[in-house]
This record gives structure tokens, C-alpha cells and sequence, in this order.
């Protein structure tokens, strides 16, 4: 493993070597398939083993990885068949987010936060260019998060987290050179539109459409990546 780690000092260990190892899986620093070597991380981190063994069974709870019996611990891809299971539940729990939304009395208030997220978005970019599209990936989260956020339901946040890990490597592989910024302002605006109209089916038809056109686009790039990304 060709990667230079920081020394950990503070406490909360194991958290802390899950977060350091878990970046560079995203990043792909570590890649697709790769073995992470426990004792190398250790040594890398300046940790025992037994932080280090914790953090891999919290990844592969994750889905990052993979214990494979007698062999070690490997970096797992995403699949087609990955891609179409995370956008499938993320559906869920966007329409589900939204229909909680619209019947709440607190529905102003969300959609005040979505405008204005919004609007954030438009200032990053440029007719049908990225101006700033680290900025602009950040509103875009924010955007469909507030839905979520408004739920007040952790278990419903935590699986919708747990999703955007893989969203964040998909994004950050593929999703900035096809998906144009006019089009998903367009969208977020359907979506935004029917939730202050209070209108359920406009809603669902907006968030299906939204979450399909950058599906299609994910998957057509896992393809062209030999199936795995």
C-alpha cells in the first residue's frame, strides 16, 4: 500500500482509524480490490492492531470492504447491480421524506431552506457550466438533506448517510462531466415546486425523475468502467 497516514495521538482510536481509513477508500486512494493490510495500517498510524481490526468490521458493516476467509480484508467496487439497490432505497426515502414534508405544519419553513439552497446552487454555476462544483455538490446534498432533516427520524438520516457514502464515490468519479448543472437546477426546482404546491404526485413524479436521470448516467459509466467502479 503505497499511502502515508497521519500518527494518531488523541483518543477515541478506533474512530479515529476508521475515519482515516474510510477517507481514502473514498478517495480511492486505496483501490477497488486492494488489501488492507492490518499491521501496515497500524504501523502507519501508530495504533495496536486492535483499533485497527474494530475499524475494518465498522467498514465492512459499511459495505466498503470485504473479509474474505483466510485471505484478508479487500476494498469493495460498486456494482450495476449496487448502483440500482442504493438509488432503489434512496427513492424511498426521498418520497417518503417529501410526503412527511408537505403534510407537516412545519412545510414553510423546509421549502424556505430548500429556495435558499437553491439559489446557493445557481451562484456556483454558469449558464450550463460548473462554476464551483465542490461548492455546488454541497447545496445539491443540502438540498435533498433538508427533506430528510425534516423527518426527525435518525434511523430514516442514518440509512440516508449511509447511502451517501457510496453516492460521494460515484459523484466523485463520474457524476461532474455528465450530469449538467441547468438540468439538475431544473429538476431540484420540480421538486421544490411541488412540495409547496402540496401536491403528493408531483412530488413523487419530480423526485423519480430526478433520482432516474442521474441513475441512468451512474450506471452507463460503471459499464464503460468494466462493471465495477
Amino acid at each position: 500500500m503505497n499511502r502515508v497516514f497521519t500518527p494518531i495521538t488523541h483518543t477515541h482510536l478506533t474512530d479515529q482509524v476508521y475515519d482515516a481509513v474510510r477517507a481514502r477508500i473514498l478517495s480511492r486512494a486505496i483501490k477497488i480490490d486492494e488489501q488492507i493490510n492490518v499491521e501496515e495500517v497500524a504501523a502507519e498510524l501508530q495504533v495496536s492492531r486492535t483499533p485497527v481490526v474494530d475499524a475494518i468490521k465498522r467498514l465492512a458493516t459499511d459495505g466498503l470492504v470485504e473479509v474474505r476467509a483466510r485471505r484478508g480484508t479487500f476494498v469493495k467496487g460498486i456494482t450495476e447491480q449496487d448502483a440500482n439497490e442504493i438509488f432503489q432505497v434512496r427513492e424511498a426515502l426521498e418520497l417518503f421524506a417529501a410526503y412527511q414534508v408537505i403534510h407537516s405544519p412545519e412545510s414553510a419553513a423546509v421549502t424556505a431552506r430548500m429556495q435558499s439552497l437553491i439559489e446557493e446552487m445557481s451562484g456556483f454555476m454558469s449558464n450550463d457550466e460548473f462554476r464551483d462544483y465542490t461548492a455546488f455538490s454541497v447545496a445539491d446534498a443540502g438540498f435533498h438533506n433538508a427533506l430528510i432533516d425534516a423527518c426527525a427520524n435518525q434511523r430514516l438520516k442514518t440509512s440516508y448517510e449511509n447511502l451517501n457514502i457510496y453516492m460521494h464515490i460515484m459523484r466523485s468519479h463520474f457524476y461532474r462531466p455528465l450530469v449538467p448543472p441547468r438540468r439538475v437546477h431544473t429538476e431540484h426546482l420540480a421538486i421544490l415546486e411541488a412540495v409547496v404546491a402540496k401536491d403528493d404526485a408531483a412530488a413523487a413524479r419530480a423526485i423519480r425523475q430526478h433520482l432516474a436521470s442521474t441513475r441512468e448516467k451512474m450506471i452507463n459509466n460503471i459499464r464503460n468502467s468494466g462493471g465495477v467502479l
